[in-house]
Formats: C-alpha cells, structure tokens, sequence
C-alpha cells in the first residue's frame, strides 16, 4: 500500500473531499501526506499575496480539522500553488518526488474538445491515481478490480497483475472484500439491433471467462475473491457491476492514449469513470 500520498486539492473543492479520502487511505498506514492546494492563474490575472496567503490559511485549517487524529502529524506538509497548468506541475513535481499514489477529488466537465484535469493526469502518469467521489466508505468496504483477462503476455498482462496487487493489499489494508469482473466486448450495434441479449451472452461464456480469470489470478493467494462474468461494452458493464457488489472503489487499468488519438477515442477507464459514481483508483500501463 501507498507510504507517500500527493493529494490534489483546489479552492473551491466541494467538502474537502480530497483531505477526507487521503486521510482514510492513510490513516491505517501512518503515510507521508503532500497537500497541494491549486489556484488557477489565467495569462495576466494573477491572485496577489493576499489571496495566497488567506488560501494558506484555509487549507491549513482544513487540515488540522480533518487530520486530527492522525497519529504522524509530521508526516504532513502543504502548500498553496499558482499556475496556469496544473498536469505540467504536477508532471514536474512528480519526477522530482517519489510517491505512490495521488488523491484527487472528481472532476466530471470533461467534453470532446475539453480534456479534464483527471484524465490528462491519468495520461500522463506512470504512478496510480484515485479520483475520489463524495461517497463515504462503509464500515466494510468493497473493492472491484477490472481485468482483461484477453492478453496472456506482454505489458497489458502485466498491467492486469498490477491491479490485482493493488486489490489484494487494498483489501488487507481496510478488511474489505474483494470483487473481480471481467466483461466480454459486445459492441453496442449488435446489441441495439437486438442480436445479441448480454444477460444470455454473458452466461453462455461464464464457464470460458471464470477459466480465464482463474489462470490470472492462480499467483495472487486470492482465495476468496468472488468473481463476476459480464458483457458488453466496459463502460457500462463496470459500473452496472460496480452498483451491484456496492464497491467502494474500482480499480482499473490505462492505456495511457495520449495527443489526437486520447481526444477523439479516450481511454476505456476514462468512460468508466464517467459512468461510475465510486471513487476509481487506475493503473497507468508500463512500456
């Protein structure tokens, strides 16, 4: 589990969500926490000092509200940033800072010709990001872990690892149970011609996807994973999935498309997360 937390955090961030889901995640970890708090810059209008200096004082309230039981006070630092690129900062500050895993709360504006800050992160970064939602985790959270199980070598099967290892430490961490779906692609013009039922779909390869999904997972020591076969396009499957097992969180991985190609066809897990109503926590691929 995650021993160095970047979280993300901006001015008018609804209920400090972002403090609130580091703060779960390190608590039981005694992590090393780095705030960084965002004003937008916009060409010439810069903020003033002032400004700077209230927001300073705001953040450094929130934390001392939220954070007051933590036990490693000072394993937390903050700090107010202004600037005009966010991704680019953050890109920076990440090659010059080992962390392994940054928090940030959900921004859901995104539009073909408009990239949000959560996707050009996940894009961008090699290390994994959880987007939180403003759901709170039950007392015994759920996690759902998303696999192709279609690739039997090469980065993307060892993307598919990745994800189960973070599921596996994920739920020792916070005692939770562990779910994995794997859904079969249908495209959705055979399905509105109403050629293929999904519900039959997926129980026809049932048998075919739990064989699969066994020979992923047999290095693991996952033994009591409760797996789901589904079908259809994985930006819905994954949620409707998500809603019925009630996870907390959905871990996933990213191919990482990035210029042209991202804008026009996006990422599977950045349309799962437009779908989803969770926190999402995804795995960036490793050339």
């Amino acid at each position: 589990m995650p021993k160095s937390i970047l979280v993300i955090s901006y001015v008018n961030e609804t209920d400090n969500c972002s403090l609130k889901k580091a703060h779960h995640i390190a608590n039981p970890l005694g992590a090393e926490i780095d705030i960084v708090r965002f004003i937008k810059a916009s060409g010439s209008e810069q903020p003033n000092a002032a400004t700077v200096a209230s927001q300073s004082a705001t953040l450094n309230n929130a934390i001392e509200d939220v954070f007051a039981d933590y036990e490693h006070q000072q394993a937390i630092k903050s700090q107010v940033v202004v600037t005009d690129d966010i991704v680019n900062w953050v890109i920076n500050y990440t090659n010059n800072n080992e962390f392994d895993l940054i928090v940030k709360a959900g921004n859901r504006t995104e539009s073909l010709f408009h990239t949000p800050c959560d996707w050009e992160l996940i894009r961008n970064l090699e290390i994994p990001v959880l987007i939180a939602s403003q759901e709170c985790w039950r007392s015994k959270p759920a996690v759902l872990a998303a696999v192709d199980t279609s690739v039997a070598t090469g980065p993307r099967r060892e993307l598919n690892n990745d994800i189960l290892r973070w599921a596996k430490k994920w739920a020792r961490a916070f005692d939770c149970e562990i779910h994995l779906v794997y859904s079969f692609p249908v495209s959705n013009i055979l399905k509105e011609l109403d050629i293929v039922n999904l519900e039959d779909y997926a129980r026809k390869h049932r048998v075919e996807g739990e064989a699969m999904l066994a020979d992923l997972i047999k290095d693991h020591d996952l033994p009591d994973v409760k797996i789901h076969i589904t079908a259809g396009v994985p930006e819905r499957a994954i949620p409707k999935c998500a809603n019925e097992v009630k996870a907390e969180v959905v871990i996933m991985g990213s191919m990482g498309h990035k210029g042209i190609k991202g804008m026009l066809t996006g990422n599977i897990a950045e349309k799962v997360m437009h779908n989803l109503r969770t926190d999402s926590l995804t795995i960036q691929i490793k050339d």
